[in-house]
């Protein structure tokens, strides 16, 4: 896109209107206030009056730059379809007519690359840029001020007002991305057209392609044509999630791939959007379907299949192989020719270690380097791999495994585990992209898992998305500027066509693209759910993109008042819900009770509630029991932390009265990854109990086991603990079945302010389960004290 050559040109756009003012005005009593422009501009004020387009409209391009041509032409193109005006991008427009001047003018050094002004009054518009990719932005900007139908595909019988607007608008992080996965689900060029046009709506810059993996390899590669003719097939797919019982396979070969000129003419789309794409080529390990076809560049020679099912295997390349190295290089050089991105991803991600343990090369290797081990190894691998992409002038990105070992010079790490490895890589001077599984994997559930299609688990909404702050506060100020940005990930194991892919990711793109546009401050989620709710969606119903509506479920909170009640509020993601609710175990209607804001609770009650439109349920009942215990609302402390990707709620989780169901995913179940949950609850107050039970669930074809054991303690002054019970499991791991157990310890009463709860987690599955040796996960829902 040569956005560097612009770096210091002013660039802007004026829509300037000649001759008579007055024959365009229109009474300011028939202007629409509201604006809902996604993501929201840094500062953006909304006056009286408004513009009216005329049907002698041109746009006058008197500059030479070809970019400032080609944004010139992709507004005029959208105006001339939907107007049935001309729109002509001219030099110079000569008489009387509405004109758009395009000229350098601007000189506000401020805006950088990708910043602009926009200004609307009754008189001219004006769109102000420090180079064409700011001036792309603008636009976007400018058809969101103008009503949804300006993105149809054929004239409108409407007339085209625009209202009066000051906007200034800087991007607040430099890196605002969107994965795809086309490995384990292939997507045509047409989708892929239609995904960068989603990212330019948003004003996203990055589309991150993952091109190859254990299930398909999707980029021709001329030197190694077997690739293509082995590499991009299966032989069959894996129904459901894998790990559960017998599995069954749907018998269909499936695949395909890329030619390289397809992608070139993917790579030209893209730039003419300011989009840039990086090419994920996965290494050293997801290589199941390139040893398919060439099997000396595996450890143990083959033979192998293109995977079928899902997960990690431990056939990977071969690091002690001369000829692996040969082969990447091969491979590379025909990708860097095709990308003129800065970056390559190159993986570096679940690699297991288990064929390199084994592998004489490999181990001679380690000898020959003076590595310390099989970490030590990967990250060998992955320096030779950048040294040779530097060497054709590009960067190297991986995620964040390959911080193991040692990090390559250069390299950017993308934080996927969390922010742990975000961190740590900009603590040591390196780039980072944010991109965590508990906030930014659009393949989880967006709402209740039980009315959603099939995914593979996690439970991200809509809000979890818009509240994700990418800027992790541990780091200093120096530190932060390594944080270019932030991006979602969309992996297909259980995404299987464009439609799926486009339900997954709306609406939650649309709040990721606030979330790396728009200052923290300016970040306001009622607003939010106004402008996507009130026009933002017809925008998408017009593109003819497959949003999600979104949970229609609601969300039955506790909260506390210093009065000592407990309070329920009933949350949903939907704009101004019409939410009915009963408590006296009826099935609630549009004649129950009309929520109205919280209400405090005096026993244990069951709530349920639905949304209605139109006295019509949308989406099922939330019936939750909330359990009044002494322990409710108060303050927890963990000793061991809980995973941030399945966080429950985060500190309340375990105090708030709520028990999680039978899915792990609902949003009610804590989380423990590899090792116990240690927690101490202060009461506040001595107090009398006589019993403490908690709430555990099985699901072992999710790597999810009950506790070895729950020990309880009790303490007065939270130093001496005195033990109240010890409770052993008898629950067999490889039980298939998805178990919830609640471990209840009666005891006589006795006076008490600390409670401590310990539960043993497993640490690793057992042998036997398809994940043995892997860590365990221990998911906990409510402590009760009675």
């Amino acid at each position: 896109m040569k956005n560097l050559v612009f770096l210091f040109v002013a660039i802007s756009i004026a829509l300037a209107l000649s001759g008579c003012a007055n024959k365009y005005a229109v009474r300011e009593d028939a202007v629409d206030r509201s604006v809902s422009i996604i993501p929201l501009p840094s500062l953006l004020e909304v006056k009286m009056g408004e513009l009216m387009l005329q049907d002698d409209l041109k746009i006058v391009a008197n500059s030479s730059d070809q970019e400032v041509r080609q944004v010139a032409e992709f507004l005029a193109a959208h105006l001339r379809i939907v107007t049935g005006f001309e729109v002509p991008v001219v030099d110079k427009a000569p008489g009387k007519c509405q004109r758009l001047f395009m000229d350098l003018t601007t000189t506000d050094s401020e805006l950088g690359v990708e910043g602009y002004t926009l200004t609307v009054n009754e008189q001219a518009i004006r769109l102000s840029a420090g180079a064409a990719a700011g001036l792309f932005y603008g636009v976007q900007t400018l058809m969101q001020c103008l009503p949804a139908a300006v993105y149809a595909d054929e004239k409108q019988p409407m007339t085209w007002r625009i209202p009066c607007v000051e906007i200034r608008d800087i991007p607040r992080f430099r890196y605002r991305g969107m994965h795809l996965d086309v490995c384990r689900h292939f997507f045509p060029i047409e989708f892929i057209k239609k995904y960068i046009d989603l990212l330019a709506l948003h004003k996203m810059n990055v589309f991150h392609w993952h091109l190859t993996d254990d299930q398909g390899w999707r980029i021709e590669i001329k030197k190694y044509p077997e690739l293509t003719r082995v590499s991009a097939f299966r032989e069959q797919t894996l129904i459901g999630h894998p790990g559960r019982g017998a599995e069954q396979y749907d018998g269909v070969r499936y695949g395909g791939y890329y030619t390289q000129d397809e992608i070139k003419e993917i790579v030209r789309y893209a730039q003419e959007r300011f989009v840039t794409i990086i090419p994920e080529i996965e290494m050293p390990g997801h290589a199941l379907a390139a040893l398919a076809a060439y099997p000396e560049l595996s450890c143990t020679g083959g033979s192998f299949a293109v995977g079928t099912t899902w997960g990690v295997f431990d056939d990977v390349f071969c690091a002690g192989n001369d000829q692996v190295f040969h082969f990447m290089e091969d491979v590379l050089t025909e990708v860097v020719g095709l990308f003129p991105g800065e970056y390559v991803h190159i993986g570096g991600d679940e690699c297991p270690k288990t064929r390199w343990q084994q592998c004489e090369k490999c181990q001679a290797r380690i000898r020959q380097e003076g590595l310390k081990d099989e970490h030590e190894l990967q990250s060998y691998f992955i320096r030779r791999m950048e040294k040779f992409l530097s060497s054709k002038g590009k960067r190297l990105i991986g995620w964040d495994e390959i911080l193991e070992g040692g990090l390559a010079p250069q390299a950017t790490v993308m934080s996927w585990r969390g922010v742990d490895g975000g961190i740590a890589a900009a603590q040591q001077g390196h780039d980072v992209i944010m991109t965590p599984n508990s906030h930014l994997y659009f393949d989880h559930y967006q709402a209740d898992p039980q009315s959603e299609p099939l995914a593979i688990g996690g439970y991200t909404t809509l809000k979890k998305v818009y509240d994700y702050e990418p800027m992790p506060p541990e780091l200093s100020a120096t530190e932060q500027k390594y944080i270019l940005g932030a991006r979602a990930n969309v992996w297909t194991e259980y995404i299987k066509t464009s439609d799926q892919v486009e339900y997954m990711v709306l609406p939650r793109m649309c709040a990721l693209a606030e979330v790396v546009w728009t200052a923290k401050e300016k970040k306001n989620w009622p607003d939010f759910q106004r402008r996507l709710h009130q026009e933002h969606r017809k925008r998408l119903d017009i593109l003819n993109y497959r949003a999600a509506e979104g949970s229609f479920e609601v969300a039955i909170m506790t909260d506390y008042d210093d009065d000592g009640l407990v309070y329920i509020d009933l949350q949903s993601e939907q704009y101004r819900p019409a939410i009915f609710y009963t408590i006296d175990g009826t099935e609630p209607t549009s004649n129950s009770i009309a929520y109205q804001g919280r209400f405090p609770l005096q026993n244990t009650t069951t709530i349920r509630a639905g949304i209605f439109q139109q006295d019509v349920l949308k989406g099922r009942v939330a019936a939750k029991t909330v359990t009044l215990h002494q322990g409710l609302g108060k303050m927890i402390s963990y000793l061991q932390p809980f995973s941030l990707r399945y966080p429950g709620g985060g500190d309340p989780a375990l105090l708030d009265g709520l028990l999680g169901s039978g899915s792990f995913n609902d949003g009610h179940w804590q989380g423990f990854h590899g090792h116990d949950m240690e927690v101490v609850v202060d009461l506040g107050r001595v107090c009398r109990i006589s019993e403490i039970s908690t709430g555990f669930i099985q699901n072992a074809g999710s790597w999810i086991f009950m506790p070895l054991g729950v020990d309880y303690a009790v303490s007065i002054d939270g130093q001496a603990y005195q033990s109240v019970a010890a409770l052993k499991n008898d629950l067999a791991a490889l039980n298939n079945e998805i178990i919830i157990r609640r471990f209840s310890a009666p005891f006589s009463a006795l006076d008490a302010r600390y409670v401590k709860v310990v539960a043993q987690n497993r640490g690793t599955c057992p042998e036997g389960h398809p994940g043995a040796g892997g860590k365990a996960w221990l998911f906990a829902d409510e402590i009760i004290i009675q």
